[in-house]
């Protein structure tokens, strides 16, 4: 049973990583198609934080330079939403493939992990 989700972003954590990610966003230029999913240039979208308000399970979110290499993550694979249950290696739930298909709107994501939460 998964018990948390974890969003991880195709960026960098950190004061620098965060001022050129709110550069991008306001030049139009993101990247990471779950951070265009789930944060503004000001900060988390009132509707992503609906939509983990709604969700059964804790949203954790993490950057690329803090995954633990035990996970077996390769850049290639990100962003993407993993699901974990306890200590248990986490597995894909939603990945960056599906997150590009969500067309940058949260109604599709959120559909994407219900279903996947659904199915474990």
């Amino acid at each position: 049973m998964i018990d948390r989700v974890i969003l991880v972003f195709d960026a960098d954590s950190g004061v620098l990583a965060t001022l050129v990610d709110v550069i991008k966003k306001l030049s139009g230029r993101e990247d990471c198609s779950l951070c265009e999913l789930t944060y503004s240039a000001l900060g988390p979208r009132p509707t992503w934080r609906a939509c983990v308000a709604r969700l059964p399970v804790v949203v954790e979110e993490r950057h690329r330079d803090q995954l633990p290499p035990e996970w077996g993550l390769s850049r290639g694979m990100l962003p993407c939403v993993l699901g974990q249950s306890g200590e248990q290696r986490p597995t894909v739930l939603v990945s960056r493939e599906a997150l590009a298909a969500c067309g940058g709107r949260l109604e599709a994501l959120e559909e994407k992990l219900r279903a996947a939460l659904a199915a474990c």
